[in-house]
């Protein structure tokens, strides 16, 4: 699995907090070894984010994130609390 990381993506990261950017580290390994793990809550999006999955790093933190040839290459598009993805 190859991972892109957008710039959005970085910027929403660094203004997490140390605790949430841990948290978002953990999920994102765990996604590298499993897109469906149960942990994670993988889901599609409907409506205007149509084409886009999300990803639970926790109680309020998502990834959101594109794929391209089934999970072959990874698009992280941004994270942070659910009211702010969304």
């Amino acid at each position: 699995m190859l991972i892109h990381y957008t710039s959005a993506f970085k910027r929403m990261f660094r203004k997490l907090a140390q605790e949430q950017q841990e948290r978002v580290i953990l999920a994102l390994q765990l996604f590298n070894v499993d897109p469906f793990d149960p942990r994670l809550r993988n889901h599609k999006l409907k409506g205007s984010k149509q084409g886009v999955r999300s990803l639970s790093a926790g109680y309020d933190l998502r990834i959101l994130y594109t794929e391209e040839g089934g999970h072959t290459v990874i698009f992280l598009l941004m994270v942070g609390k659910h009211d702010a993805v969304y």
